[in-house]
């Protein structure tokens, strides 16, 4: 539970903090400078800055910068669960639209919470430590897909192959995508030609097609 932090320090930010829920302030002022500026220019200093709060008060919450991370890291992983456990509710028990429902929550997810995306996805932010303890955590959306997979092999929907190399293929043709929408170079590749929307189906029937050709 999040500690009631007493200080004189005015809000400098825009994380809109409020005594007693200092740990969620900090929290939304890592994600802005992630979406800002890039993860990599996320520190302490500057997040207790953004909080408006002294330098010394986001250590109450956080040990140090990793455990800050891995605390934004867990946080994206559980929602991207959620994302993809309400998709696969609504696709109910047919494997070829839980399989669809899959690839619309990773969509989905990327681009409405691309702060949470980039961190997540940026390895080299960890120490040896703080990744080990995400490995759990980090596996359940790339489970979603690969038993799916599995599923739809059984059912005889798609042919028989490795849906761990599957599961590698579709994340990684999904996460590029991903990247370059949040690095709003889409616009650049095909004008205004095709919406994010367009490209989303189109890659969807690629991917299918590709699985049954396989």
């Amino acid at each position: 539970m999040a500690q009631t932090v007493k200080t004189k320090a005015k809000r400098t930010g825009k994380s809109g903090y409020h005594h007693g829920d200092l740990r969620s302030a900090l929290i939304k002022a890592g994600l802005e400078i992630i979406e800002e500026l890039g993860p990599k220019h996320l520190t302490i200093r500057e997040v207790a800055r953004r909080a408006g709060v002294s330098h010394a008060a986001p250590y109450r919450h956080f040990k140090d910068k990793n455990e800050l991370i891995t605390t934004v890291v867990e946080r994206g992983f559980e929602l991207l669960a959620t994302t993809m456990d309400e998709e696969l509710e609504a696709a109910g028990d047919d494997p070829l639209a839980r399989f669809a429902g899959s690839g619309r929550a990773y969509f989905d997810f990327g681009v409405k919470y691309p702060a949470y995306y980039r961190v997540m996805f940026s390895g080299d932010l960890l120490n040896p430590e703080g990744g080990k303890s995400l490995q759990h955590t980090s596996s359940a959306a790339f489970e979603h897909i690969k038993d799916t997979l599995a599923k739809c092999q059984e059912l005889g929907i798609i042919p028989e192959g490795d849906p761990v190399l599957q599961a590698v293929w579709i994340v990684s043709t999904v996460h590029g995508f991903i990247s370059l929408v949040n690095d709003n170079r889409i616009s650049d590749l095909v004008g205004d030609r095709y919406s994010d929307e367009d490209i989303q189906a189109y890659m969807m029937t690629a991917i299918y097609a590709g699985l049954v050709g396989s």
